[in-house]
């Protein structure tokens, strides 16, 4: 870890952060910290989050990372860690729970890193849910720390002092991974904020210090194309939490001026492969990566910054040289009429459909295929678009119009909110 003083390291409310300044507000912030077991991480700025899970790291701390900033969600988490408070910066809206305020020293002075447990657990990160209760993941910083360096050094990114700029909240596994640990392990710079909107983010990205990396995900590159400016100081683009389609690639490439490059993991194992699918549909393991596949067609993954072998949900199919090809989950995959399809696909191929704003397919009661859509074709239209890559089988039915299609911060599907829209519309 970097400790020299005058290094940059973050945006902080517009000034400079260097390494030595973070190692000062994270010794600061750790002799504040209450004497408890656990933390929710929930601060919103990037460099809070930081400095807090670095200061409870230091303090032999473990940081709780709910899936959703709901009240309920850390309340339902919260029966399984008693003596865990609320690290943010201002109080929750629910009365009685326990908090602390956070906030930035802001000290000019440096310092060097406090000592770290590297090995022991530092972050309980919990899958998404969408497929069920939310389940913990334990992670040590020994485990970011090979998986950033391994990461940034097979992206190419080690050495680059660019700005890094991400739409994902850094509760989000793909955004603690590129957005704090990243720069953390490699001179690349954190930058605080969160912009949301197409304009905040491409001002954001003319205005800054650096030529920027953003990370994203295919949801926001759908909006950024549509704005009708130049795109500069944009270095490159990083997208994950679902698949990027050929075709929205092409568009980022053409209108923002870089092609975007997918990185591919889970909670559970973090990122450990990539790839720039205008060059190659295959994915590529980073350098220190093994998958295994056994006979029954299950793949674990083998690596550097894992302390034993991890199972993977998806179904892979691996090539001689180590690179593969995603084909989906077991929970994934539709059969209908004798015949097999995956719905991520069917989504994207419904996704790609110019004029398609947003939309999703799913198995009706009666095992037939219907689909939402944010759009204002008619669902003629939709059908004709999906005709040439689907078989006729896979032509939804049934398609339901909505006005916007209820997504969580990294734009994925989350089944209790999809479970309460399909209700409504059947």
């Amino acid at each position: 870890m970097d400790s020299t003083d005058t290094v940059p390291f973050a945006l902080y409310n517009g000034q400079l952060v260097s390494r030595g300044n973070l190692w000062t507000d994270v010794t600061a912030i750790a002799a504040q910290l209450p004497d408890r077991p656990y933390l929710f991480n929930l601060c919103e700025n990037r460099y809070l989050f930081c400095i807090c899970l670095l200061a409870a790291a230091a303090r032999g701390q473990i940081c709780l990372l709910p899936p959703a900033g709901q009240m309920a969600v850390i309340l339902e988490i919260l029966q399984d860690y008693p003596g865990a408070y609320i690290a943010r910066e201002h109080a929750p809206q629910q009365a009685g729970l326990d908090w602390f305020e956070v906030a930035a020293p802001n000290s000019k002075t440096t310092a060097s890193p406090p000592d770290f447990g590297w090995q022991r657990s530092a972050v309980i990160a919990f899958t998404s849910g969408s497929t069920g209760k939310p389940k913990p993941c334990h992670h040590s910083l020994n485990t970011f720390k090979t998986s950033a360096e391994m990461a940034v050094s097979s992206l190419g990114l080690a050495e680059q002092q660019l700005l890094m700029l991400s739409t994902t909240p850094p509760q989000h596994m793909y955004g603690l991974e590129t957005s704090v640990f990243w720069p953390l392990f490699s001179r690349l710079v954190l930058h605080d904020g969160r912009p949301f909107f197409a304009e905040d983010i491409r001002q954001t990205i003319k205005t800054a210090p650096w030529p920027t990396l953003l990370a994203s995900t295919p949801t926001h590159l759908r909006s950024l194309i549509k704005a009708e400016a130049s795109w500069d100081n944009l270095a490159g683009i990083i997208s994950a939490t679902d698949t990027l389609s050929e075709k929205l690639a092409g568009e980022a490439a053409a209108i923002l001026g870089q092609s975007p490059r997918e990185i591919y993991g889970s909670t559970e194992t973090l990122s450990f492969a990539s790839r720039e699918i205008l060059r190659e549909n295959l994915w590529r393991p980073y350098s220190g990566c093994r998958l295994i596949q056994d006979t029954s067609g299950k793949t674990r993954l083998e690596s550097q910054h894992l302390p034993k072998a991890v199972p993977l949900q998806d179904s892979l199919q691996i090539e001689a040289d180590g690179r593969f090809a995603v084909l989906g989950r077991d929970q994934d995959m539709v059969k209908i009429g004798g015949k097999r399809a995956s719905l991520t696909e069917l989504n994207r191929r419904l996704n790609d459909i110019d004029g398609v704003e947003d939309g999703f397919c799913y198995v009706q009661d009666n095992g037939r295929l219907a689909a939402v859509v944010v759009s204002q074709l008619n669902s003629q239209a939709i059908r004709l678009g999906l005709q040439p890559y689907v078989d006729e089988v896979f032509l939804p039915r049934k398609i339901h119009f909505v006005t916007a299609v209820p997504r969580n911060e990294t734009g994925k599907l989350v089944k209790v909110e999809l479970e309460k829209l399909l209700a409504i519309l059947v």
